[in-house]
């Protein structure tokens, strides 16, 4: 029998993160131990970028480039005032998260200012 996501009352939340203006792209780190990442709702003036990712699964200040099953870097198309709906089991296990103005190739892209971009949080259930 398939593994299948239900629904049910949980402690869902939200996080906001602001992206600065630096050369790195990156936002400031958020905690989200207990929780996995399942939407982000961008700035309205998010300059054009692809969001992506660093982590740290043990919570330390130790944060490594997020990638997917294939060794490409974990990045999502999007633009300003958009809500980006994501697969919480990709970010299950994280424990502190930045997020990442950047290219699809992994390069840093700057923000013109610095954008405030709220994370979506929620637990992760499976069926048994």
């Amino acid at each position: 029998m398939s593994s299948l996501l239900r629904g049910k009352p949980s402690s869902r939340s939200f996080a906001s993160v602001t992206v600065t203006t630096e050369a790195d792209g990156l936002s400031d780190a958020v905690n989200i131990s207990g929780l996995t990442l399942s939407a982000i709702q961008m700035s309205t003036a998010w300059t054009e970028a692809r969001v992506g990712f660093r982590a740290s699964i043990d919570g330390t200040t130790n944060f490594y480039d997020v990638y997917d099953t294939a060794g490409n870097f974990l990045t999502y198309p999007t633009s300003a005032s958009r809500v980006v709906a994501l697969d919480p089991a990709v970010f299950s296990g994280l424990q502190q998260l930045k997020l990442v103005s950047e290219t699809s190739a992994g390069a840093a892209v700057a923000q013109g200012a610095a954008r405030a971009v709220v994370l979506g949080l929620s637990e992760f259930v499976t069926a048994d």
